[in-house]
């Protein structure tokens, strides 16, 4: 912490952060704008080494938990389907997937159950095996917590 003097008309003011220096008032607001500047690139980056290693656990736990087709001659496809894409950008920010590679059309018909159609009439249903949504919360959790504790949050 480094506390200005008063020379003049300048202001005193109390800056923190390394290789700061007090000034004038103008100089002031470039310091504070440079500072956060860096702040926010120092947070970005921890928060996407968090996703990152949170991503890569995540993928893991699907492989786990989703469901294999015994029948399958591809049998464990879509389990093996998981992956994790670190740096996509989502409305301007840098942030992880996780997604199916392999097939990513089945997540939502395993997730939520969907109709059995044979020859244009429904013939059944074909229960719900929720897999992802207990991940996500996992996710969700495990991302905050890591951050927090990151940053330095206790």
């Amino acid at each position: 912490m480094r506390m200005g003097k008063r020379k003049g008309n300048e202001e005193v003011v109390i800056v923190l952060g390394k290789g700061m220096t007090s000034g004038k008032s103008g100089s002031l607001a470039k310091t504070i704008q440079d500072e956060l500047a860096a702040f926010g690139v120092a947070v970005s980056d921890d928060l996407q080494e968090v996703f990152d290693e949170v991503g890569k656990e995540a993928v893991k736990k699907l492989k786990e938990t989703s469901p294999v087709n015994e029948k399958s001659p591809q049998k464990g496809r879509y389990a093996k389907g998981w992956t994790y894409e670190k740096g996509k950008k989502y409305r301007g920010k840098a942030v992880g997937v996780v997604r199916n590679a392999k097939d990513p059309q089945l997540t939502h018909l395993l997730e939520y159950g969907h109709p059995i159609v044979r020859n244009g009439a429904v013939v059944g249903n074909a229960q719900a095996q929720e897999h992802i949504r207990p991940v996500a919360g996992w996710v969700a959790e495990e991302v905050e917590k890591r951050f927090e504790n990151k940053i330095g949050g206790n």
